[in-house]
């Protein structure tokens, strides 16, 4: 299996306070104005996942072969859709 990479994210809590998460890459995703993540799982064996408001973020680093392999993806994405265009 291939490593993906970690995410940090840095956010706001509820009450004011600024709490950071490190997860796998696969873990974290941007969706609906909100950050999502899981973080642990429950007595089940559920992932427990948290959405944060874009807002309350302050950061997310996430690592250079996951950014690298997601502009690869948009680039070739790109040329397909451009090759669409042209046959």
């Amino acid at each position: 299996m291939a490593e993906l990479g970690t995410a940090t994210i840095v956010y706001e809590t509820a009450t004011g306070d600024l709490e950071e998460a490190t997860v796998e890459n696969d873990h974290i995703a941007y969706f609906q104005d909100h950050w999502l993540f899981a973080y642990g799982t429950d007595e089940d064996g559920n992932d427990l996942v948290r959405r944060v408001p874009r807002d309350r973020v302050r950061y997310v680093e996430r690592s250079v072969e996951e950014l690298e392999e997601t502009f690869d993806t948009t680039i070739d994405k790109a040329k397909e859709t451009l090759e669409e265009f042209t046959d």
